[in-house]
């Protein structure tokens, strides 16, 4: 299978994904972002065109439970829960790789 360069997911996505890594099955929540601004002075080609700047880093990323739904929020009660395996699909997996 050939590699992919990059893999996209929308803000939802992400909100679905962590709820399900943490096992949340109720509430409706919303991703957001934790960000760091610092100062500096950049310098360009040469040092007569230093400015001042800012930059921003993204810090962490999360989930936040909202009171009501909102065009990023998830209903943690509607995703799809995957499902789990038992002892007889294991079974069969194992006679088929036989």
């Amino acid at each position: 299978m050939p590699e992919a360069e990059h893999i996209v997911y929308t803000h939802k996505e992400l909100v679905e994904l962590m709820l399900r890594d943490r096992g949340i099955t109720s509430g409706h929540w919303a991703i957001f972002f934790k960000f760091r601004l610092l100062g500096a002075n950049l310098v360009g080609t040469d040092e007569a065109e230093m400015k001042p700047a800012a930059v921003t880093f993204i810090e962490a990323v999360g989930i936040q439970r909202v009171d009501q739904p909102m065009p990023l929020s998830v209903d943690a009660s509607r995703i799809r829960r995957p499902r789990s395996v038992g002892r007889r699909s294991e079974r069969r997996a194992e006679k088929a790789m036989a």
